[in-house]
């Protein structure tokens, strides 16, 4: 009666497993886009500081959360955007488990992110000369930059310092 139970104990086992590997066969997880759009388009992205191409572009995301955004294009300014994934109930913890193991098929995560791009300001060359010669005024005139550019109250550390005396370590 015990060779039995004991066969009986190892169908059963190997049935929960021939289910669950029957399961989880057909199963893809969970994809995880990203889409990044600007206006204007064509503008180079860099996504946690690595570049990824130009917009309009898609790519792969491994985790929910916070994302670094930088996109340039020649003649408009550099943005900068920190964009914040969502997260869907299926990806919460404990269910997450489930919809990347057991679930058949394939779950997508699709977001997107769009960019504006501000063309870029010409300043005249005047206004350069000018904010250039009042920086200059101003750094003459700070008098907390003495001790950087050589006022009296710096004091070499060397003079001070008798010849007789040994270092100290």
């Amino acid at each position: 009666m015990k060779a039995l139970e004991k066969i009986g104990k190892t169908a059963a086992l190997a049935a929960i497993l021939a289910t669950t590997f029957a399961l989880a066969s057909g199963c893809n997880g969970v994809r995880r886009r990203l889409t990044i759009t600007s206006e204007p388009s064509g503008a180079v992205v860099y996504l946690n500081n690595k570049e990824i191409g130009k917009t309009p572009i898609a790519t792969n995301f491994l985790y929910s959360g916070t994302y670094h955004i930088r996109c340039y294009k020649e003649g408009y300014e550099t943005t900068e955007k920190k964009y914040k994934t969502g997260t869907p109930w299926y990806l919460w913890p404990g269910f997450d488990f489930f919809s990347e193991n057991f679930v058949p098929g394939e779950i997508r995560d699709e977001q997107s992110c769009h960019v504006e791009l501000p063309l870029k300001r010409e300043v005249p060359e005047n206004e350069l000369w000018e904010a250039a010669t009042r920086l200059r005024e101003e750094t003459h005139n700070n008098s907390s930059l003495n001790y950087y550019v050589g006022g009296d109250d710096y004091v070499d550390s060397n003079e001070e310092a008798e010849a007789s005396e040994a270092p100290s370590f």
